[in-house]
């Protein structure tokens, strides 16, 4: 987040509410019909990956919502409350996009760490890394000192420190899912809050990996084996990224033209802070 108090009254979190659940519908759409079992009728397929879809992306819009509320009330718990509700709306929008129930998988994430609740027939649980997040949280812990209690406050990785350079100054930033704080800023939650929702859209991508599913695992199982188990390729990342640059820009009365900042500032009612 940078350090600026450009303005934009026209947005709304309803109209982020109306982004956040198309893009859960079309992208459950879509991936439902990528998925789709050969036997299976597409519009079937269709129709019911867009209603799950529609309804994970509006869960996911009440999740930025409330972690927006840990600056305006002052408090962590949303933080945690914000999670589980993105947790769930992610979930929902990622089964869609793999052509199942919406009940049928569960997927929690902590940084790198990945645990997916299967209720499908027989519950289980499993535990699967994200290589890229696992990289980026390299990257940044080798320049900044970790929270640990500020990662067990928000449920989110926590970094402080101000080694790692961009070129405007800073409150807090987050790479990939991680967040780093700029010191003297630990304590700020209208910033905490405003980095988790880039956190959030970090798992907004999640679809780009349902799309890429099939030839993923088939390519990389040649490589790992049963190990390819434990890993959840989050390519999301490197998308996100590029989608993100595209519309950067470093001159502060155009930075929250940047669609990401914006709705970040948005949901965490940062856009008036200096």
């Amino acid at each position: 987040m940078a350090n600026t108090n450009a303005v934009s009254a026209q947005d709304t979190k309803a109209e982020y509410g109306v982004y956040n659940t198309a893009l859960g519908s079309v992208a459950g759409g879509i991936g439902a019909l990528i998925n789709k079992k050969p036997e299976e009728k597409w519009g079937k397929v269709l129709l019911k990956g867009l209603w799950q879809g529609a309804l994970g992306g509006f869960i996911t819009h009440e999740s930025k919502v409330l972690v927006g509320k840990i600056g305006t009330e002052d408090s962590f718990a949303y933080s945690w409350y914000g999670k589980l509700a993105n947790s769930a709306g992610n979930s929902i929008v990622e089964n869609a996009t793999m052509n199942r129930n919406f009940y049928d998988q569960w997927n929690i994430n902590f940084g790198f760490n990945r645990i997916e609740l299967h209720t499908k027939d027989k519950f289980k649980v499993k535990y699967k890394v994200m290589p890229v997040s696992l990289i980026l949280t390299g990257y940044v812990a080798f320049q900044s000192k970790f929270e640990f209690e500020k990662t067990l406050q928000t449920g989110e990785l926590i970094f402080s420190g101000a080694r790692i350079k961009t070129d405007m100054d800073y409150f807090g930033l987050t790479i990939g899912n991680v967040v780093v704080m700029k010191d003297g800023h630990e304590n700020d939650k209208y910033t905490y809050a405003h980095e988790f929702i880039h956190v959030y859209q970090y798992y907004d991508y999640n679809f780009v990996n349902s799309f890429l599913d099939k030839p993923v695992y088939k390519v990389t199982d040649k490589w790992f084996g049963k190990a390819n188990e434990f890993i959840y390729y989050d390519f999301q990342g490197p998308f996100l990224d590029a989608l993100y640059s595209l519309g950067y820009s470093s001159d502060p009365d155009k930075y929250y033209n940047n669609f990401y900042e914006r709705e970040a500032a948005i949901y965490s009612s940062t856009l008036t802070r200096d």
